[in-house]
């Protein structure tokens, strides 16, 4: 699944973006000035809060020089536990500044066995939960936005094969470890992905996938970020079935992204009549590392106006799409 070269794209590289990723990802916020790259969370009071794409960038930018005034340097790891609109600025404030994304819930993960002795080498930040993503740089008494800890060897060795232009550091399941991703797969991935999957611009999108899963940043956001969707991200890490139907009914999403597990606990969850006809209505991609059952297609298929399937390649950092 290569995207092939745009005319005159080798002229805009830099040394400091070489895959043009992050001047990439600027220009498509930068021309979202409606809710069109955006993300949506439910607040207290039951409604939701709208961000536009521009917006969102000005939010990724203020993260990004929190960090960097915390200490972060370019290669270092943002371990995130976030969710909802955090979930999307921490994702992009990686990206856009240099740094490797990983979704993380589990922080003690990151202190299992021997660490990196050089004193030049990665570090690993975690974030600080008193530092929230919208707070503007050069507050007053400002809390550091992250805590440094050492890269163990471990994670050192399983980011090696990436390159120098490691972005992302995902789960690759409960008995497999992590693996990273470059920048140039997540440049090409979100708009073959797109085009692949037939998504409309400015439709609206469903992140249903657990926020620290493969499938949740390679099939999730890269494709919603790429057609400036407006995407609706939940405020749980690991959304349960029962949200996912909720979100189907009262949002009525054009597409969304389900992980094996989650389609089949989706099937077994009571549904009304009115998220049926919503659900008939969504394009559904089914994503995951392990086969998906013709059994649970032949169900699904008659439910969604279109249900395509992909798997994730961990030990080539990389996505497939059938």
């Amino acid at each position: 699944m290569h995207e092939p070269s745009l005319p005159g794209a080798a002229d805009r590289l830099t040394p400091n973006d070489p895959s043009g990723l992050q001047r990439r990802l600027t220009a498509i916020l930068q021309s979202s000035p409606a809710p069109t790259v955006c993300v949506a969370r439910s607040r207290e009071d039951g409604g939701d809060l709208m961000v536009a794409g521009a917006s969102l960038l000005e939010l990724i930018r203020h993260r990004i020089a929190a960090l960097q005034r915390a200490g972060m340097r370019h290669g270092d790891v943002l371990a995130s536990d976030s969710a909802g609109v955090s979930r999307v600025v921490d994702a992009l404030a990686a990206i856009l500044g240099g740094f490797v994304y990983w979704p993380c819930d589990d922080h003690r993960r990151m202190a299992e066995g021997p660490l990196v002795s050089d004193s030049g080498a990665s570090l690993i930040w975690r974030p600080n939960p008193l530092v929230g993503v919208g707070l503007s740089p050069g507050q007053p008494h400002e809390p550091p936005a992250a805590m440094p800890m050492r890269l163990t060897i471990q994670l050192r060795d399983i980011m090696a094969p990436a390159g120098p232009q490691v972005r992302a550091l995902i789960d690759g399941g409960s008995t497999t470890p992590p693996f990273a991703i470059n920048a140039q797969t997540i440049g090409r991935l979100g708009s073959t992905l797109r085009r692949h999957l037939g998504i409309k611009r400015q439709s609206v999108r469903y992140c249903a996938a657990p926020a620290q899963s493969a499938v949740g940043i390679l099939l999730d956001l890269l494709p919603g970020i790429a057609a400036r969707q407006v995407m609706v991200v939940p405020t749980e890490f690991r959304p349960t079935s029962t949200t996912i139907v909720r979100a189907i009914g009262r949002y009525h999403p054009d597409s969304l992204t389900l992980t094996l597990e989650q389609a089949v606990a989706l099937l077994d969850t009571p549904m009304d009549d009115t998220t049926l006809k919503a659900l008939r209505h969504a394009q559904v991609l089914i994503a995951d590392r392990n086969p998906i059952p013709l059994s649970l297609r032949e169900r699904l298929t008659p439910m969604v106006s279109r249900l395509d399937i992909a798997y994730v390649l961990p030990e080539a950092g990389d996505a497939f799409l059938i």
